[in-house]
């Protein structure tokens, strides 16, 4: 079977049009903030084989986890797939998604008996149990403090939603109204993506459609083979620390990556890397190969779109038992830095490798801030779950953008109307960072700050990182400052706080976040007078910093 180009191409744009508008039902269906406003979650297709075909939202290192769910459901139920069945599933040793509070949903689709694909989404839910509100503690030391561990059941089908199954889930949550909303969106999402799959068989055949899959998947590990055998043979090595795990402050995490071109394939190997930790900054494996991927489409062509054809040219050495390869039942719950980190440091390997496309690491302090208070503002319990951000390093072209983050550009932080609407909360100061960027011939991305003010009594888990260890200039630039947490800031009772804690906090008290700003790029006596001058003018440099950093006098 094969079909003409254009043909070929019709199809595979309808299929990211199916995957797009499953993303637009899956954050307009969305109860929670985490969802709606910051859209933490993805919707795609995948084949029958759970090779993943498209990945529509901004968190495109959801990919790979894609493919471990799918094969997880049909391990488990096989033959037993019928037509109008939707799984549910967040074990992270199971289902491949990064942490437990990602709730995946997996529906077949069927063509005349014939299971063609399945369609899946991907979303963060606010509160899934656990030892604190958001499901995501610094005092996790195994799995089961993370919240409701879910194996592949059978959510929902032709005969309605299983009761029991939704009656579990909703006894394990602060929060059940928003998380079973925001669920019942991810199994609409998926429903209407199967019902536009079989449209299109409708159209054009079931066996034109599974060709172009197959094609494109082809096509995406063609591409990236050719850009990968352009580069000159040779390795090279990279590391980077994170603070620490939450368990032991007094020792740092090493990520470290030794990258090896030969040829038109690449070889990531992560056995220097830190063993996995007893406190919650484990990564999983499939996200932790996921971000590599990122970083490789990043450092060749980043119009290769992102699918599982990208696996076909990478080989993968991560020895078990790794922080990038935890073993059941570490807790994996604080997984974002150390996901970013990998990510920036096999950037790093790879810019050496092709130094046309190198990029200066972005700011390391990401992560989330979660609050649980006793009454929102319509009286019910609530859980306000944000993600916290950073911003790009810069290249040889470009300063950095601010406020962004490398793998997932497309997360907005929460805004601060909704917040002060939804929950007993005042966002008294949220403004850029001024010297917070690296500096450079292009400079990073401006840090910002970001303070809280609490109304209500509240628990409060701040998840941040690299407060210690921050991020790197390339070629002569400067690193970012590092990021910090101050409790009530500007009182006698100021406490800088460390990048992993929970904490009971009364009404009246203030949080400040100061996020990193990203790395510079290039000798920063070199940048021109005219920039640092805006810079100044637009308070992203400070006088003195234009003058000790870029050796301006303005």
């Amino acid at each position: 079977m094969s079909a003409d180009p254009i043909t070929t191409e019709v199809v595979i744009n309808r299929l990211r049009e199916t995957a797009a508008t499953m993303e637009h039902a899956l954050y307009h269906s969305g109860y929670s903030t985490i969802l709606r406003e910051s859209q933490d979650g993805t919707a795609g297709i995948t084949d029958a084989n759970g090779r993943v075909i498209v990945v529509s939202g901004g968190l495109q290192y959801h990919s790979l986890p894609y493919t471990t769910a799918v094969r997880s459901v049909l391990a488990r139920f096989g033959d037993r797939i019928q037509h109008g069945d939707c799984y549910v599933l967040n074990d992270p040793y199971l289902a491949g998604n990064p942490h437990v509070p990602d709730m995946m949903v997996i529906t077949p689709v069927f063509v005349d008996s014939e299971l063609i694909a399945f369609a899946v989404s991907l979303a963060h839910k606010a509160d899934l149990g656990g030892l604190v509100p958001g499901s995501s503690g610094a005092a996790a030391r195994e799995i089961y403090h993370d919240g409701l561990l879910l194996p592949p059941v059978l959510y929902s089908s032709e005969e309605g939603v299983n009761e029991a199954v939704e009656d579990i889930i909703r006894n394990n949550s602060r929060v059940p109204e928003a998380v079973v909303g925001d669920l019942r969106g991810q199994v609409g999402c998926t429903r209407l993506g199967a019902k536009r799959l079989v449209d299109l068989c409708g159209e054009y055949g079931t066996a034109t459609l599974t060709w172009v899959m197959a094609t494109l998947l082809e096509t995406t590990a063609a591409r990236l083979a050719t850009e990968l055998n352009d580069w000159p043979d040779g390795s090279a090595e990279v590391e980077g620390l994170l603070d620490h795990d939450g368990a032991d402050i007094d020792t740092p995490v090493r990520i470290h990556v030794k990258a090896t071109k030969t040829g038109d394939r690449l070889t990531l190997d992560f056995s220097g890397c830190s063993p996995q930790t007893l406190g919650p900054v484990n990564c999983c494996t499939p996200t932790a190969q996921a971000v590599c991927l990122l970083a490789a489409i990043a450092v060749s062509d980043p119009t290769i779109p992102i699918n599982s054809g990208l696996v076909d040219q990478v080989d993968f050495i991560i020895p078990p038992g790794l922080v990038v390869s935890p073993q059941h039942p570490a807790t994996v719950n604080h997984y974002f830095p150390t996901s970013h980190l990998i990510y920036s440091v096999v950037l790093a390997a790879l810019g050496q490798l092709n130094p046309t496309r190198a990029v200066a690491p972005s700011g390391l302090g990401t992560g989330a801030l979660a609050v649980g208070y006793p009454y929102s503002r319509m009286g019910k319990r609530a859980v306000q779950y944000e993600l916290l951000v950073t911003s790009l390093g810069g290249t040889s072209l470009e300063d950095g953008a601010s406020v962004v983050l490398p793998i997932n550009h497309f997360t907005p932080s929460t805004p601060v109307e909704v917040l002060e609407t939804e929950y007993p909360v005042r966002v008294s100061c949220f403004d850029i960072w001024c010297d917070s960027a690296g500096a450079g011939e292009q400079r990073g991305g401006i840090g910002f700050i970001r303070e809280y003010e609490f109304l209500s009594d509240c628990a409060v888990t701040v998840r941040t990182s690299n407060h210690t260890y921050g991020a790197w200039g390339l070629k002569g630039g400067k690193p970012p400052l590092h990021s910090r947490a101050i409790l009530d800031p500007g009182t006698p009772g100021e406490e800088e706080l460390g990048p992993l804690v929970t904490c009971h906090l009364m009404a009246g008290q203030v949080l400040r976040l100061q996020q990193s700003g990203g790395a510079g790029y290039g000798d920063p006596c070199l940048r021109a007078p005219e920039k640092v001058a805006q810079d100044v003018a637009d308070g992203y440099v400070s006088s003195r910093a234009a003058h000790e950093e870029y050796g301006k006098t303005l």
